[in-house]
C-alpha cells in the first residue's frame, strides 16, 4: 500500500484519500477560527497541528483493512482518535509550545467524535493506567498501533510525513515512535495533570496542575475541528460556510415607518426611538471604549427593548467587522429562555415588511431543539464497537446545528450547553462565535443555580472568542456585577429616564401574598373558583379609563399548566351563558383547513394554512368581520383592520387558553386572536402559563398573576396597557396565591407556586413577600417605579446572599471537568420531558405517516427533511406520562421506544392513539393526569 493509498474513509468513486482529507480540515479550521500568530508555537500552529494530525490514528494497518472491509481483529486497533492525541501533544511539546496548548490539543483529539472529558481523570484513569500496561488491559491499543504502524513501511512513511507537515524537520516518526517506547509522552502527559502517589504507576488527577483557561482553549480548538473535520468528510463545499448578514438599514426603515393611534403611543413611539439611538451611539461607543465584556440594556417592558437590541448588536457587528478587518460580518446571536418564544419571536424575522428572512438560509437560523432528539452513539468512547469513518453527516442538518447563518435564533440551553462540556454535534456552533454579538433577551430567566457558572462562560466567550455580549431586561439581575469574571457598562445613560416616563400600570398585593411569611398573619391561598369569579367581576363590571379605551380585558397567569386548566373552567363557570371559548371555535376552523383530500406532495407541510388564515377564518367564525366586509386571504394582517360583531351573535365574554401544551402552529393562530380579541368591543380573558410573559406583544387591560419571581411579575405586567391605550397608569396588575386547583384547602405547600419555586430557593415564597413588604409603601395603588427600580433590585440582592448558585459547575469549567458540566442541564434534569409530534388534521397525520415511512425505507434525508417540518407540531410531555400513558404511541421513526440510536420522538394521532388527547378548548396535550411540577412551563 502506498502513502497515496492511505485514506481516510471509502466513499462512491475516488476514496477520499487521507493526506486530502488533513490539508482540507486544515485549512477549514485556520478559515473559520480567527486564531493569533504571533509567537513561535501560536494558537495558528497549535490549531494548524490538530487539524493535521487529529486523523493521524488512521495510518495504521487496522484502520486502513477495516475501511476496506478486511479487518476481522481486535477493535479497538482500529481507533484512531487517542493515537491522534499523542501525537499532537507531541509535536506542540517539540516546537516549545505552551503546556495547556497540548493538553487542549490533546483532550480536544482525543474525544472529537463524542464529548470533551475531565481532563485530569480520562489521561489518568482511561489512558495512562492502561497504556502503561499495554500488554494486560483490554483498553490500552496505542502502544500497539505504533508498533503495527512500524512493521509496514507505506504506512511508517506517511507517519512521518504527517508528522514533519504538522512540525518541522524533527517531528520524525522515529522520534515519536521512541517516545511512545520508552514511555516518555506518556509520562510527560500524565505528570501535566497527575501527581505521582507513591510506587509503580500510581497518580492522583490533580487539575490545580494545569492553568484553569485549558477547558477555554480546548472548547475553541474542539469546535473548529468538530466543524472542519464533518464538513470536509461530508463534502460540503467551503462556499456553504458563509454568511450574509441582515441589513440594518432595513430595520431602520421598518421603524421609521411605524405609526401610531393616538398621541399617547406617538409619545411612546418617540421614547422608544429615542432609547434606539441612545444606545446605538452612545451605548455602543460606550462599550467599545471599554474592556467591558457585557452591555447591560436596561429598558421598561413595551418600550421597543427587541429593535433596540438589534440595532444595538447589529451596529457592534458591523463595527467589529471594520475595526477588525474581518473577512465578513460575524454572527448576531439572538438568545431566549424558551423555545416557545422562539416560535413567537421568530415572526419578527420572517415579516415579508421587515426582513422576510428564510430560516434556512446563510442569512437567518432558527435553532430548534427538535434537532437535538437525534441520538448517535458515540463509538470509540468505550473498548468495543466500529472505528467512526465520519460519514453520519446530513448537509442540512450540519449546516443548521452550526449557526453558519448572518443572524441566529436560539435558547440559552443551545447556547450555555454547547459551551459546557459540549457533545460533537452541540460544538459544531462554537465557530460561528468567534466575533459574534451575543444578545441575552432576558439573562434574569437564567437557572439561579448557574449564575456562577454563567459569568465564568462569558469571560470564555469574551477572552476566548472575541465575542460581545448584551444583557437586555426590564429587570437586570445582580448576575454580572457579582462576579469577578466579567465587566459591564450600561448601554443607556439615564434608564431610570425611561421608566418615568413609561408608567404603564399600577400594582395590589393580594392579602394572599401580603400575609406569606409573616407569622402573625394566616395566609389563605386564593381558590380557583374565586379566582375565576373575581376575574369575570373585573371584565364584565370594569370601566374604561376613557371613551376611546377598548373594552376591558384581562391576562390570567397562572404557574402550573393544571392551574392555568383549572382556573379556564372557573372563569366559564363563573361568566354567563353567551360565553364563547376561544379554543373550540379555532378547533373547528383547522380541521375544516386540514381536511383536503390526500395529494404526492412530497411534504404535506407546504399544505397547511398560514396562521393569519387560520385566525382570520376563526374571527370570522365567531362572528367578526372587518370593517364590515368580509376578509379575504390576500388581504392585510388581521391585526391592521378594525374588527366589529353582528350583533345578532355577539357574546358576553371571549376566553381563551394559552400554555405550552399547545403547538407552535396553534400558539401563533392564538397569539393573532388574542392581539385582536383585545381591541374589540367584548370583554376578552385569556388564561395562560408563563408562556406569554416573554416575546409576546400583547396588552390587556388588567393582569392576574399567580405569585412568582419579582421579575417574573414584572414581565407579565408588561402585557398590560403596552401603549397606553387605558391611559396612563391606567392598568391594573394583581398579585395572589392561588391554590392547589384539585385541593383548594391543601394549604400553601401544595399551591402551584410553592411547587415550581420553593425548590429553586429555600422559603422562596415567604422570601418573595418580604421583599414586598420592605420595599413598597403599601399593598394597594403600588407605583410601577417602586416595583421596577426598588422591589426587584432588593430581591435579587435577597437571592444573592442565599448563594443558590452553584460553586461547583464554575469549579468544573476551571477544572477542565467536561464530562460532568455537560452533565449537568440548564434545564432541571429530575423531570425529564419527551418530545411528541401531534397531528390533529389530515394533511398533519399524512405528513406523520410520510415521515415514518421515509425512516422505515431508509430514507433519510427526506425523512430529516419532513422531520424539520413537522416541528411546528411539536410539544413537550412529561417523560413519565409518555412512559405510563402514551404506551401505544409509536415512534416518528418507528423503532422502539427503548432503542438508544435515532430520533427520540413519538407521533401522536389524535384520533387514532389512546391515552391522551389534544383539545383546544381545554389546554392544549393532556397526556394524564398532570400533577403541579409536570405542568410547569418552564420545564
Amino acid at each position: 500500500m502506498g502513502y497515496d493509498e492511505i485514506i481516510s474513509h471509502p466513499r462512491d468513486g475516488d476514496d477520499f484519500v487521507l493526506e486530502k482529507h488533513l490539508t482540507e480540515v486544515t485549512a477549514r479550521m485556520l478559515r473559520i477560527g480567527r486564531f493569533e500568530d504571533e509567537k513561535r508555537c501560536s494558537e495558528r500552529t497549535v490549531a494548524s497541528i490538530i487539524g493535521w494530525l487529529h486523523d493521524f490514528g488512521k495510518v495504521t494497518p487496522a484502520f486502513q483493512a477495516k475501511v476496506r472491509g478486511e479487518y476481522y481483529g481486535r477493535p479497538q486497533l482500529t481507533y484512531h482518535a487517542r493515537l491522534g492525541a499523542f501525537a499532537a501533544y507531541w509535536v506542540i511539546d517539540e516546537l516549545g509550545g505552551e503546556e495547556r496548548e497540548a493538553l487542549a490539543a490533546f483532550a480536544t483529539i482525543s474525544r472529537h467524535h463524542g464529548v470533551l472529558p475531565d481532563l485530569a481523570t480520562h489521561v489518568i484513569e482511561d489512558i495512562y493506567y492502561n497504556e502503561v500496561n499495554s500488554g494486560e488491559s483490554a483498553k490500552a491499543w496505542a502502544v500497539t498501533q505504533v508498533e503495527t504502524i512500524d512493521e509496514k513501511p507505506s504506512h511508517a512513511q506517511a507517519a512521518n510525513e504527517f508528522l514533519i507537515e504538522a512540525g518541522s524537520e524533527r517531528t520524525t516518526w522515529d522520534r515519536f515512535r521512541t517516545a511512545i517506547r520508552d514511555g516518555s509522552l506518556l509520562e510527560s502527559i500524565a505528570s501535566a495533570v497527575s501527581h505521582d502517589s507513591g510506587f509503580g504507576p500510581n497518580r492522583d488527577p490533580d487539575p490545580d496542575l494545569f492553568p484553569d483557561t485549558t477547558y477555554d482553549r480546548a472548547i475553541r480548538y474542539f469546535g473548529a475541528l468538530t466543524l472542519a473535520d464533518k464538513t470536509s468528510a461530508g463534502e460540503i463545499p467551503e462556499s456553504n460556510l458563509r454568511r450574509e448578514p441582515l441589513p440594518l438599514e432595513t430595520l431602520d426603515s421598518y421603524v421609521e415607518d411605524l405609526t401610531a393611534d393616538d398621541e399617547l403611543e406617538q409619545a411612546l413611539n418617540e421614547r422608544r426611538e429615542a432609547a434606539r439611538e441612545d444606545a446605538r451611539t452612545n451605548g455602543v461607543r460606550r462599550l467599545l471604549a471599554s474592556d467591558a465584556d457585557v452591555g447591560r440594556l436596561t429598558l421598561p417592558t413595551g418600550l421597543g427593548k427587541t429593535f433596540t437590541g438589534l440595532t444595538t448588536a447589529f451596529t457592534l457587528r458591523d463595527e467589529h467587522y471594520e475595526r477588525r478587518n474581518l473577512a465578513e460580518k460575524p454572527t448576531v446571536v439572538y438568545a431566549l429562555p424558551f423555545t416557545s418564544i422562539i416560535e413567537q419571536t421568530r415572526e419578527l424575522f420572517e415579516d415579508p415588511d421587515l426582513w422576510n428572512a428564510d430560516p434556512q438560509s446563510h442569512k437567518f437560523t432558527v435553532h430548534h431543539h427538535l434537532s437535538d432528539t437525534v441520538t448517535q452513539v458515540d463509538t470509540e468512547r468505550g473498548t468495543n464497537g466500529d472505528a467512526e469513518t465520519d460519514r453520519r453527516s446530513r448537509h442540512d442538518a450540519l449546516l443548521g446545528e452550526s449557526w453558519r447563518s448572518g443572524t441566529v435564533l436560539t435558547t440559552f440551553v443551545q447556547l450555555f450547553e454547547s459551551l459546557a462540556g459540549p457533545t460533537n454535534s452541540a460544538s459544531l456552533k462554537l465557530s460561528a462565535l468567534q466575533d459574534a454579538v451575543i444578545v441575552l433577551d432576558e439573562p434574569q430567566a437564567l437557572p439561579k443555580r448557574w449564575w456562577a457558572a454563567i459569568p465564568r462562560l462569558v469571560r470564555t466567550l469574551s477572552d476566548e472568542f472575541d465575542a460581545t455580549i448584551i444583557a437586555m431586561t426590564a429587570t437586570q439581575p445582580a448576575l454580572f456585577e457579582a462576579s469577578n469574571d466579567c465587566e459591564t457598562v450600561e448601554l443607556l445613560e439615564d434608564a431610570e429616564e425611561y421608566y418615568r416616563e413609561a408608567k404603564r400600570v399600577q400594582y395590589t398585593v393580594d392579602d394572599s401574598v401580603w400575609a406569606l411569611g409573616n407569622s402573625a398573619t394566616e395566609t389563605v391561598p386564593v381558590s380557583h373558583k374565586v379566582a375565576g369569579g373575581r376575574i369575570v367581576d373585573a371584565v364584565t363590571a370594569g370601566q374604561r379609563s376613557q371613551d376611546t379605551a377598548p373594552a376591558p380585558s384581562a391576562l390570567a397567569v397562572c404557574n402550573t399548566i393544571a392551574s392555568s386548566r383549572r382556573l379556564t373552567d372557573t372563569v366559564l363557570e363563573a361568566a354567563s351563558s353567551d360565553v364563547i371559548h376561544v379554543g373550540e371555535v379555532y378547533e373547528q376552523v383547522l380541521e375544516d383547513a386540514g381536511a383536503r383530500e390526500p395529494a404526492d406532495d412530497d411534504d404535506p407541510s407546504e399544505r397547511f394554512t398560514d396562521p393569519d388564515t387560520l385566525a382570520r377564518r376563526t374571527l370570522e367564525r365567531l362572528g367578526l368581520t372587518a370593517g364590515g366586509k368580509v376578509m379575504h386571504p390576500e388581504s392585510e394582517s388581521i391585526t391592521d383592520v378594525q374588527w366589529v360583531w353582528d350583533e345578532q351573535v355577539q357574546p358576553s365574554l371571549i376566553v381563551a387558553t394559552f400554555n405550552s401544551r399547545y403547538r407552535p402552529r396553534d400558539r401563533r393562530v392564538l397569539v393573532r386572536l388574542a392581539d385582536v380579541l383585545t381591541t374589540i368591543e367584548t370583554p376578552f380573558v385569556l388564561v395562560s402559563t408563563q408562556a406569554v410573559e416573554a416575546g409576546v406583544d400583547l396588552s390587556f387591560g388588567q393582569v392576574f398573576r399567580d405569585v412568582a419571581p419579582l421579575d417574573s411579575i414584572v414581565q407579565a405586567a408588561g402585557r398590560c396597557n403596552r401603549s397606553f391605550q387605558w391611559g396612563i397608569e391606567g392598568g391594573a396588575v394583581t398579585i395572589w396565591l392561588l391554590a392547589d386547583p384539585d385541593a383548594p384547602d391543601a394549604g400553601v405547600d401544595q399551591t402551584p407556586a410553592a411547587h415550581v419555586y420553593e425548590g429553586e430557593v429555600g422559603e422562596h415564597l415567604s422570601l418573595i413577600a418580604e421583599t414586598l413588604r420592605e420595599e413598597l409603601p403599601s399593598n394597594t395603588e403600588i407605583d410601577e417605579l417602586h416595583m421596577t427600580r426598588q422591589a426587584v433590585p432588593a430581591y435579587f440582592d435577597a437571592i444573592q446572599k442565599q448563594s443558590i448558585a452553584s460553586q461547583q459547575l464554575r469549579s468544573y469549567v476551571d477544572d477542565f471537568e467536561a464530562t460532568m458540566l455537560g452533565a449537568t442541564s440548564l434545564i432541571q434534569q429530575d423531570y425529564p420531558t419527551v418530545d411528541v409530534l401531534v397531528a390533529v388534521t389530515d394533511t398533519e397525520r399524512e405528513l406523520l405517516e410520510k415521515l415514518g415511512d421515509a425512516f422505515a425505507n431508509g430514507d433519510t434525508p427526506t425523512a430529516y427533511d419532513l422531520l424539520q417540518s413537522a416541528a411546528d407540531l411539536r410539544l413537550s410531555v412529561p417523560a413519565r406520562d409518555a412512559a405510563e400513558a402514551l404506551t401505544g404511541v409509536p415512534r416518528a421513526d418507528r423503532k422502539d421506544r427503548g432503542e438508544p440510536e435515532g430520533v427520540h420522538v413519538l407521533a401522536f394521532d389524535a384520533d387514532r392513539d389512546g391515552g391522551g388527547s389534544y383539545d383546544l378548548d381545554s389546554g392544549g396535550f393532556i397526556a394524564d393526569d398532570d400533577d403541579a411540577v409536570g405542568g410547569r412551563f418552564t420545564i
